[in-house]
């Protein structure tokens, strides 16, 4: 029997058992908000009026994306009920330009002995470029819609010191996709209004000025066998202006020069042109307290304040909280699914600090071979990482009863709405000895979503394999399930063990 023919006269639209990538799965894409979630979905998601953290350890295919991206979805449902509490949503779960740009810095031609040297500091840059870029695109990237009116709009009503902190956080954390840094920060330094005397070129200009003046004095003292005492006095200060204003000026370079360069060698998870630095630096007043947040050597105190000013000059914007969605540590090219490699990239945010920040909720969502590796740690780590309080689910398990409501729930949903046979439950595509009980057995033994859509879609497929094509016979008999049910088994067996890859 050819496949299309069973989907055919079940009245399928597309294939319920197909997609093995959340991401990429259509079927759930458009059935999210319906969709079965994990029973312990809700202690993850928790209250986006008032975010926390969450840890999940799951094997591959327990559908840790799947449950981020439905995360993302409320959180973005929240955000368009709630325009004065919403929440800013950061998604930290594409680490290879991150890690990349460490390695570039760090250097060495090992990878593993530069991902030991990862810091709790690099994740918070990180994602605080993720969070400040996502703003200042807002602002400057041309789009014409009312939100982004309302924004600029926002944005000249905001108090200066608040406008002087997103300047700051922008110069350190602002990394744009396409490039124009410079054209980006003068266009963002324009809304912000944020232009002063004390720019570089303004003061160049004023030392050029008087260093004219002071040397038409010097050429009068020369050529002229007197000059009155006015002029006298006036020629005296140009040459005082032009050197204190000489001195001042080259003293304020050194300063930018230095603190350019303690940011590039500090904040390493962030690409930086230190010549851009420079430049915009000059366009921040010091006697403010705005350049308090450059951070110093392993200085992770600036980091929470830069996170914690972040979210105040959010406020005027609508937005109370932050959440960070943490996945997909395993797929970085330097990481390449090896625990170890895993363990350095993610034990650095097993801080109690970091992940209890006020208005910040931390969501990861974690390999199972990291939940196996902590069992492991020392007291001294438990105690930093604290992970009693951070809803901890290690591991994420799912019970043959849920795989079976969801399965089912896919296949319904893949159904046309007229024409055709229609079930109510999967038990309807199997003859009448297969009971209900056999099913959430079998299904049991996948132990997770995508190896159950596996082991349904194997059924469905012997099933059309072993059935001739003229033969009217749509409802898969016991046989074919208890077969391909130890095949399968024993294929997930294989996969735990190591055996295979799945």
């Amino acid at each position: 029997m050819d496949l299309q023919r069973f989907f055919d006269h079940w009245n399928l639209s597309e294939n319920p058992f197909q997609a093995e990538e959340a991401r990429n799965d259509a079927v759930y894409a458009r059935t999210m908000e319906g969709a079965i979630t994990h029973p312990d979905f809700q202690k993850i998601y928790g209250s986006p009026d008032n975010p926390s953290t969450s840890i999940v350890f799951g094997e591959k295919g327990s559908g840790k994306t799947a449950m981020r991206l439905l995360i993302e979805r409320r959180l973005t449902a929240h955000n368009n009920n709630r325009a004065g509490e919403k929440v800013w949503i950061v998604r930290y779960d594409d680490l290879n330009p991150v890690l990349d740009r460490l390695v570039h810095r760090i250097g060495g031609k090992d990878p593993a002995r530069c991902l030991e040297q990862l810091r709790l500091q690099d994740h918070q840059d990180a994602i605080l470029s993720l969070a400040v870029t996502r703003l200042v695109d807002d602002i400057v990237e041309e789009s014409g819609d009312k939100e982004q009116k309302s924004l600029r709009k926002a944005l000249r009503r905001m108090s200066r010191e608040r406008r002087l902190d997103l300047g700051v956080l922008s110069v350190l954390y602002d990394q744009p996709r396409h490039g124009q840094r410079a054209e980006r920060w003068k266009r963002l330094k324009g809304y912000l209004r944020l232009g002063h005397l004390a720019t570089r070129r303004v003061h160049a200009l004023l030392v050029l000025a008087f260093g004219l003046a002071a040397l038409g004095a010097l050429g009068l003292w020369r050529f002229t066998e007197s000059l009155s005492w006015e002029w006298q006095l006036a020629g005296g200060a140009a040459v005082v202006g032009f050197a204190g204003l000489g001195i001042g000026w080259l003293v304020r370079g050194w300063k930018k020069y230095f603190r350019a360069r303690r940011i590039h060698r500090e904040v390493r998870s962030v690409e930086h042109d230190r010549a851009i630095l420079r430049e915009a630096l000059w366009d921040l007043p010091e006697d403010q307290g705005t350049l308090h947040l450059i951070p110093d050597h392993e200085d992770q105190d600036k980091r929470y304040e830069a996170t914690q000013r972040f979210l105040r000059l959010l406020e005027p914007l609508g937005y109370k909280s932050l959440v960070v969605l943490v996945d997909r540590v395993d797929e970085p090219a330097l990481i390449n699914s090896d625990a170890q490699r895993m363990r350095s990239l993610v034990w650095p945010m097993l801080n109690n600090k970091f992940l209890q920040q006020e208005r910040v909720g931390i969501k990861m969502l974690l390999p199972i071979e990291l939940g196996q590796l902590l069992e492991t740690e020392t007291s001294d780590f438990q105690r930093q990482a604290r992970l009693d309080k951070q809803n901890l689910v290690n591991p994420l398990r799912w019970t043959g009863a849920t795989l079976y409501d969801l399965c089912t729930s896919r296949f319904r949903n893949c159904q046309r709405e007229e024409g055709g046979e229609r079930i109510e439950e999967l038990k309807e595509l199997f003859e009448e000895e297969v009971e209900h009980r056999d099913l959430v057995d079998a299904l049991d033994q996948m132990h997770q979503p995508r190896d159950a859509f596996k082991f349904l879609y194997a059924v469905i497929l012997r099933h059309c394999q072993n059935t001739p094509g003229e033969a009217e016979k749509y409802k898969i008999p016991r046989l074919t399930l208890d077969y391909v049910r130890q095949e399968q088994s024993q294929r997930v067996m294989n996969l735990y063990r190591g055996v295979n890859q799945g």
